[in-house]
């Protein structure tokens, strides 16, 4: 965890973020989690070590790490336009979303082979592409 917070603290300074304790515990939780959360999930789980802490303040963070392309911000429930963030680090993925209970699982990106296509075929430069995928997990269909 030590090593964690020591490069997070240099990853902020290297993106020229101030680094605060509560911006690196918003980061921790993102990391420990390894899975897109909602700005009030963040918060409940910060909300005890951190009793001052709001929930503006943990909106106003992510939206700063979003601007600073240190998270990403995306919806991924159609039936609740809550915003859900994610470290911007490591492979692009895409999400396989329960609807019924907001599990959120990552997925590889399939479409790698499929972009070099496009792009031989259009000559476009591509500069993003997103999938969802929405199902009902294994524990809500023995519900």
């Amino acid at each position: 965890m030590n090593s964690n917070i020591l490069t997070m603290q240099e990853y902020l300074k290297n993106k020229g973020i101030r680094i605060t304790k509560q911006r690196q515990a918003i980061l921790q939780v993102l990391l420990d989690r390894s899975c897109p959360l909602t700005a009030n999930h963040i918060f409940s789980l910060l909300e005890e070590r951190f009793p001052q802490l709001r929930l503006s303040t943990v909106y106003r963070n992510l939206n700063m790490f979003v601007d600073k392309n240190v998270v990403r911000k995306m919806e991924l429930n159609p039936s609740n336009k809550e915003s859900y963030f994610e470290l911007n680090i490591g492979e692009h993925h895409h999400h396989l979303v329960c609807v019924k209970c907001n599990e959120i699982v990552p997925l590889d990106c399939p479409l790698k082979e499929y972009e070099k296509t496009i792009i031989n075929k259009t000559d476009y430069i591509l500069i993003d592409h997103k999938i969802k995928v929405y199902g009902i997990c294994p524990k809500c269909r023995k519900e």
